[in-house]
């Protein structure tokens, strides 16, 4: 090779290399945290207090909030109903809740944008009966009062497990009871059964003991238990919503590379039993993401309370519209799946 042609390739290949180095700065500096241009951005978090929301208890407790810029307000709720109405009414700005509570504010008009789902399951929601009601199969329900929350998951749970097994909304009676009221209610006997959520499911069938029979119906609802905001809020703060996005996606981290302390901090945040914690831990599954599995949810559960004439709206919403995919396409494209 002449001396000419040897310089053209060095040149070709010093070229190639600052190319490619330019290509991966760019590549990293896309990554890289919103840098905050004055204080930390204020943001209050009604987050609940079961087992749901793992993500955002570790978020707080590792301080991942505060690492992303945000001055995170805690706001805890016994669950996600009262939760997001909190954000409905102007109280918190970001709410953990489940997909049944987020149907029924849309249906009603509300403006919300689901940021992510943060936890699914499909044995995190059942029916836990007493035996000594003459209940040992699901066909045995028929006729019993059975305690729901009404608007909640439990609700859409019930109705739908009921019948699968060939029972009627209308051959049962229903009572509308808080998750912490139904211990003493089952307990006492003014129900026959309740249809609840982890941790309270287990307990129910831990204080009824041989005489508890829980159902459950993996193959019936897979729970998506998401983080919505107010749309106005999602508008006139993107760069919170990534900030939170993003700590949040540190607390997934976190839970894959340290399950044993993620486990521990989380009963401590929450002041949960920690026995209790980790003998359903493995029941969830803590992953941030959008996709078509909350679209199908979310337009089951409307044909369901339109059928039931649980709302006054009759038609079926553009889910498209309430759900917010710039967020988490900022910080995690490929957590993104929704076909729009």
């Amino acid at each position: 090779m002449k001396v000419g042609e040897k310089q053209k390739l060095i040149l070709r290949i010093i070229s190639g290399i600052f190319l490619l180095s330019s290509c991966l700065f760019l590549s990293v500096s896309c990554q890289q945290p919103d840098k905050p241009a004055g204080p930390p951005e204020k943001v209050t978090i009604a987050y609940t207090n079961n087992f749901n929301p793992v993500l955002v208890h570790i978020a707080f407790a590792k301080g991942l909030f505060k690492e992303e810029g945000l001055d995170a307000t805690p706001q805890p709720h016994a669950f996600g109903k009262p939760a997001l109405q909190a954000v409905l009414e102007g109280k918190a700005d970001i709410a953990t809740v489940a997909d049944t509570p987020i149907m029924f504010a849309v249906m009603d008009g509300r403006k919300i944008a689901i940021l992510a789902v943060i936890q699914s399951a499909d044995r995190n929601e059942g029916i836990v009966a007493r035996r000594d009601r003459g209940i040992s199969k699901p066909s045995d329900l028929k006729g019993k009062t059975i305690a729901v929350t009404r608007g909640t998951t439990s609700d859409f749970f019930a109705e739908t497990f009921l019948i699968v097994h060939g029972i009627d909304r209308k051959q049962v009676t229903i009572i509308d009871l808080k998750p912490d009221e139904m211990a003493t209610a089952i307990a006492t006997g003014k129900v026959d059964a309740a249809a609840s959520w982890n941790p309270n499911l287990t307990q129910l069938q831990k204080d009824l003991g041989t005489n508890g029979l829980t159902f459950y119906g993996e193959t019936i609802y897979t729970e998506a238990f998401c983080v919505a905001a107010g749309e106005d809020f999602v508008k006139r703060h993107p760069g919170a919503v990534r900030k939170f996005l993003r700590a949040l996606i540190k607390a997934e981290a976190f839970i894959k590379q340290h399950p044993e302390e993620a486990r521990r901090l989380v009963a401590e945040f929450i002041k949960a039993d920690k026995a209790l914690l980790e003998e359903i831990w493995d029941i969830y599954n803590f992953r941030v993401t959008l996709d078509q599995a909350l679209l199908v949810s979310l337009e089951e559960q409307t044909r369901w309370a339109i059928k039931n004439r649980l709302t006054q709206r009759r038609d079926m919403p553009n889910y498209l519209d309430f759900i917010d995919v710039d967020g988490l396409r900022a910080v995690k494209p490929e957590a993104v799946r929704i076909i729009r």
